[in-house]
């Protein structure tokens, strides 16, 4: 494996130039198929480059989300063969903040926004990208939120990464997208869809900057490696 294959450098030559600060990205799929490991890989690459990476989860304690980062940035190592781990753990600490919270009746567009203030004003760290898994639940959140969601990531300049977690039977549109998810379209600036094969993931671009069905990206995601590659 080489450099080129770090999930950040395959995302930004693909969405020329990346999400984008002030954008919101989707990754969706069926339980287990690695919504978050994707975007785990995402965020340690970004704090690998120097650039400051905010991972909030919704259910999981710090100590748990802390060890999965571990064993990505791990794998990610190993699959790139560097041979000075001690500087790049080293910016990775620096430059990668969690922040957790019990559950979603615990977190809101307002506590996004306050965990935002608190970490510039307390920790002098304004993050480039944050991470949010176990949130929101698309099926009741409503476009008002969306709308003041998306207002705070254009204001503090980050791109912000959700999973949503779709079903077999989920109700879907005339392009194949869930309902639940199609009804908030105007917010999401990119939206992939995971498609698991046997021993990869699939990557499906189902909207890129405005553009709808981009089947002509082949990319997928490698759970051993922690690396996407071309197809």
């Amino acid at each position: 494996m080489t450099e080129i294959n770090r999930p950040l450098r395959v995302l930004d030559k693909v969405l020329e130039g990346g999400l984008g600060a002030g954008n919101i990205g989707v990754v969706m799929a069926r339980h287990g198929h690695g919504k978050v490991a994707i975007l785990t890989s995402i965020a340690i690459d970004h704090a690998m480059d120097g650039r400051n990476t905010l991972h909030i989860s919704v259910g999981k304690s710090v100590r748990q989300v802390r060890a999965f980062h571990d064993e990505v940035l791990e794998e990610i190592l190993v699959s790139l063969d560097y041979h000075d781990n001690g500087k790049v753990l080293t910016n990775v600490e620096r430059h990668k903040q969690i922040y957790a919270v019990p559950d979603a009746d615990h977190f809101s567009v307002e506590k996004f926004e306050e965990i935002l203030n608190f970490l510039e004003l307390h920790a002098q760290f304004v993050p480039e990208m944050v991470e949010i898994s176990g949130w929101p639940d698309f099926d009741n959140t409503s476009s008002e939120e969306f709308s003041r969601f998306s207002k705070i990531a254009v204001q503090k300049q980050c791109e912000v990464w959700m999973t949503a977690h779709t079903h077999l039977k989920d109700e879907c549109d005339s392009h194949g997208i869930p309902v639940f998810i199609s009804r908030h379209l105007d917010f999401i600036e990119v939206l992939i869809a995971l498609e698991p094969e046997a021993d990869h993931v699939k990557l499906n671009f189902v909207k890129t900057h405005g553009k709808s069905d981009e089947s002509g990206i082949h990319l997928e995601f490698d759970p051993n490696t922690m690396l996407i590659r071309w197809r």
